[in-house]
């Protein structure tokens, strides 16, 4: 199969990142291929192809009126390609509109262009959850993280997951962050509400999402595995811990029905995909840091990427409301950039 239908005698321009992109502008640089999906166009015979393109700065929608089947061909989700075109303006949004593409090797390209990641130093993130892990005095629980956390493979790959495919947190370090974020949040509830168990406060706060880091997957592009698809985290969470659980000799069962049932319900309600919904005061208080965090950072990420003007971002489906991007009154600025 051809992998290129791209002018070759054009020089290939030093990379523009979708957060620079201005109608109008020439490209010719290498995106992530987030998404693709070909349409009958409405008035006439044929297809298009539409596209949602990235790279660590954002995305942007991008169009391919002519040669769609053969385009559609070339472009793999989740790999990177070539994008010839150039930046329209439409319904007050940056779109590309696609002219040839190629497909890329892995030498063509440099990974760091495409993959957000945390601005919190991992090693500074690291040292935080070595710090919650010896404030946690049960030595079960105790045994019960370090099982998981002192295991070198198992923190590889949760310190660069992602939080979330996209709504918060979709970036490298993203579980992390979000996993630390919600444990002193619990924190902050154990110093208002003495009568709160410190030790599965946090015990909960670090191992609720553990399961994401076989929920998600992809290098570039984060999309469900699917496992992921098929159980979800919550679940391979709560199979994880119980069979670490299993290992540990004398592992009290009111501990482990206690600690399960705040990582089964830390969703909250059955239509979030929660098996069981809270009902103890430590399930309680994780589930709404967990809400909080979540929403806070998934406010930020939208604010951060609406580059429209005036000071309400378009309508969000998943929150269901557009979302106040101007600037607060005595607050902050936002800086969501991603690490560099």
């Amino acid at each position: 199969m051809n992998d290129t239908l791209f002018d070759e005698e054009e020089p290939v321009a030093q990379k523009p990142f979708v957060a620079d992109l201005v109608p109008n502008q020439k490209v010719s640089a290498a995106f992530v291929v987030k998404e693709k999906s070909l349409t009958a166009f409405r008035n006439k015979p044929g297809q298009y192809l539409g596209l949602v393109l990235s790279d660590k700065t954002g995305d942007i929608k991008a169009r391919a009126w002519d040669n769609a089947a053969e385009l559609d061909s070339i472009l793999r989700t989740g790999s990177v390609a070539l994008i010839d075109g150039h930046v329209e303006e439409y319904q007050g949004h940056k779109q590309l509109i696609v002219r040839g593409v190629k497909a890329l090797t892995q030498d063509e390209f440099d990974p760091a262009d495409f993959v957000p990641a945390s601005r919190r130093p991992r090693e500074e993130m690291l040292a935080q959850l070595r710090a919650d892990i010896d404030a946690v005095t049960d030595p079960c629980l105790s045994a019960l993280l370090r099982a998981f956390f002192e295991d070198a493979e198992f923190l590889s790959t949760f310190s660069r997951a992602p939080g979330a495919k996209s709504l918060h947190h979709s970036f490298v370090g993203g579980l992390l962050e979000h996993t630390l974020a919600v444990t002193e949040l619990l924190k902050c509830a154990k110093s208002i509400h003495s009568e709160l168990s410190l030790n599965l406060l946090i015990s909960g706060g670090l191992l609720h999402d553990i399961g994401k880091i076989w929920e998600l997957g992809g290098e570039f592009a984060t999309d469900y595995t699917d496992v992921g698809q098929l159980q979800g985290h919550v679940v391979l969470t709560d199979r994880a811990v119980t069979a670490v659980i299993r290992e540990i000799p004398d592992f009290p069962p009111d501990l482990e029905v206690a600690l399960t049932h705040m990582l089964l319900s830390h969703h909250g309600q059955r239509e979030f995909g929660a098996p069981i919904v809270p009902a103890t005061l430590e399930a309680c208080a994780l589930h709404y840091a967990d809400n909080l965090d979540a929403h806070v950072q998934g406010f930020k990420q939208v604010i951060a990427g609406t580059s429209t003007e005036g000071n309400w971002s378009e309508y969000h489906r998943l929150y269901e409301r557009r979302i106040f991007v101007g600037a607060t009154p005595g607050g902050d600025k936002l800086d969501e950039s991603p690490a560099q």
